[in-house]
């Protein structure tokens, strides 16, 4: 019953397709376990996408038990359901769901399969320019931390540019816990991308942050890029 109606609706008109939604939002206690469910094991594509937008629908709070299963989609960054998922998530209060993404960015793989993807989809989701600071404001420290787990780098899908996009929208703010682990990004000998984003990064802070660590940031080729 369920996947007929998802598939009706992915057809339908614009008009037709908001009609079949709202009904399906409308029976709550039926239709939320179920919508979750298929989000997660349903076919991909389309119907995945209609899964996503019945369960903003439903609104917050009475959605807020969706949101492991919406930080669990949101690692691949190409689903058609990741638009939906992101809104919803961010439609909710971030007292309810800063928690949820700390849980997931410090579980590092034991329980969260596919650990470094969902992360980075984390991360993209926080960093982006349409993304309230309460979201991402919470989640620096950790970001930062997981900056300095070189380990990560090589035993999973985690992109660390990812990571330092989330502190980049963060800003002045992270410099009082991020400097050491950016100070030792950009003293990387070998030149790299990230190595220059970090550097670019510590340039931004203002005078009053960096002065603790005058003896230890300097960087010869910091203006010649990586």
């Amino acid at each position: 019953m369920l996947e007929k109606k998802l598939r009706e609706a992915a057809r339908a008109d614009e008009q037709t397709r908001e009609h079949i939604i709202r009904e399906l939002a409308g029976s709550l206690d039926e239709i939320l376990p179920a919508v979750l469910h298929y989000l997660q094991f349903g076919p991909k594509g389309g119907t995945e996408r209609i899964a996503a937008e019945v369960i903003r629908a439903i609104g917050y709070p009475r959605n807020k038990s969706a949101i492991p299963v919406l930080i669990d989609r949101i690692g691949d960054l190409n689903a058609p359901s990741r638009k939906e998922v992101v809104q919803t998530l961010l439609g909710m209060d971030p007292e309810e769901v800063v928690p949820a993404l700390l849980q997931t960015l410090l579980d590092q793989g034991q329980h969260v399969l596919y650990w470094g993807e969902v992360t980075n989809g984390i991360c993209a989701m926080l960093a982006d320019e349409k993304t309230s600071q309460e979201f991402a404001l919470p989640c620096g420290s950790v970001i930062a931390y997981l900056l300095s787990q070189e380990g990560l780098k090589r035993a999973s899908d985690l992109d660390f540019h990812y990571l330092l996009d989330v502190l980049k929208k963060i800003g002045k703010e992270c410099a009082v816990y991020a400097l050491p682990v950016l100070i030792i990004l950009a003293r990387q000998e070998e030149a790299s991308e990230l190595r220059g984003e970090a550097q670019k990064l510590i340039a931004s802070f203002d005078t009053t942050s960096l002065e603790s660590y005058k003896y230890v940031i300097h960087f010869p080729d910091s203006t010649e890029g990586p």
